[in-house]
């Protein structure tokens, strides 16, 4: 059995791809919360795994850290982001005491946490300081309200509606950060979070051929948004410095605003567990080919023209803005970019860069290819302000 523990690392996250490579069914556990609610990049890291895990083997079980028996037993874990799509993705889902649960009976405890995403309450979505919106494929409220024009139609809400939505989120993760924000920097989050989801609605509810996804074969589309503070006093801040692309970041964030505050930051995580970009464009630019066989360099070369401006995948005339509109507003965030999808985790500090290119640097030198993940998450650190 894989047990996750609550102060999982990135690389120990990672690691754990190798165990999937079993021919036997695999076991898992999820903690109910994350230390410190999990840093940046963590919460996203462990929902690709776990997309992976359920896609492995249609046997592979999902065991909770409670002893309760029963759907009781993960009550606590479903009001996590992490836990609800775990929920969701499982192949099986058991009790400690090894019987087997009704998918639909333990999502029913979440019924008021979906709610409340319909409704806009984003505080009452997850524990902790932040929010998420999901959309699961094939449910009777797949559309949700605050992104769609309407719940039976795919049609996304328009930038206004999207700027009321981040200051919802804003508002979620750092209230009173909310208030000193300038209308223009809301603006750019707004238009960064709506552009990152348009394409994860165009280009992740069906798989590499076209087939969409449904409730037996269990996809998922989120924008999660959590609080992060940095203080260079607190031993807990300086312990993310160890990860070689956050030191950096949060380097020039301290010349920025002191080393003598704190400085608040919002996570913004646009995820899917789609098809994953590369092997989208490959369908796009050469149907016959297969992403499995591809050397890990064409992948990335695919990734990368993902952002050029003019290209696109999709079924429509005209030359499309690919995620050129992505970079434009992380360069004006000064926002840092983890991204992870196939192959691939990437990262590009856009802090002090005037320069409007993706060009990012891979997470790990000594490990370019990583082992192939489901989907594609963009995680984005955004400063937004310091106090003392």
């Amino acid at each position: 059995m894989i047990s996750l523990k609550s102060n999982l690392t990135l690389i120990e996250i990672e690691d754990l791809y190798l165990k999937l490579q079993s021919e036997k069914p695999i076991d898992i556990r999820l903690p109910e919360h994350l230390k410190q609610g999990g840093s940046f990049g963590i919460t996203s890291a462990i929902i690709q795994f776990i997309a992976t895990w359920s896609r492995s083997d249609n046997k592979n079980r999902l065991f909770p850290y409670s002893q309760n028996a029963g759907v009781v037993s993960y009550a606590k874990l479903l009001h996590q982001p992490h836990g609800l799509i775990t929920c969701y993705m499982a192949p099986n889902i058991l009790d400690s005491k090894g019987n087997v649960l009704r998918k639909s009976e333990v999502l029913a405890q979440a019924a008021s946490y979906i709610e409340a995403m319909q409704t806009s309450k984003l505080r009452e979505t997850m524990n902790g300081r932040g929010a998420i919106l999901a959309c699961f494929a094939g449910a009777r409220n797949e559309f949700l309200i605050p992104l769609y024009e309407r719940p039976d139609m795919q049609g996304l809400r328009g930038i206004r509606d999207f700027e009321l939505l981040t200051q919802r989120l804003i508002n979620c993760c750092a209230p009173s950060t909310l208030r000193r924000l300038p209308e223009t920097h809301i603006q750019t989050i707004s238009l960064l979070i709506r552009e990152l989801f348009e394409n994860t609605n165009d280009h992740a509810t069906t798989d590499e051929y076209g087939q969409e996804y449904c409730w037996d074969y269990p996809n998922i589309r989120s924008i999660i948004a959590k609080y992060i503070a940095f203080n260079p006093n607190d031993a807990g801040s300086i312990n993310a410095l160890s990860v070689a692309p956050h030191h950096m970041f949060y380097q020039k964030a301290l010349l920025d605003y002191t080393a003598t505050k704190i400085i608040d930051f919002l996570e913004v995580t646009v995820i899917d567990s789609g098809p994953g970009i590369a092997k989208r464009w490959l369908s796009h630019v050469n149907p016959n080919a297969s992403a499995e066989d591809i050397p890990i360099d064409l992948e990335e070369k695919l990734v990368r023209d993902a952002f050029e401006l003019g290209k696109t995948t999709k079924n429509i005339s005209g030359t499309g803005i690919g995620l050129d509109t992505v970079i434009k507003s992380l360069v004006k965030l000064k926002a840092l970019l983890r991204l992870r999808t196939g192959r691939l985790c990437l990262y590009q500090s856009f802090s002090g860069n005037s320069k409007q290119v993706f060009a990012p640097s891979h997470w790990l030198n000594n490990r370019k290819e990583l082992p192939r993940t489901v989907g594609t998450s963009f995680s984005i650190l955004i400063p937004l302000s310091s106090k003392k």
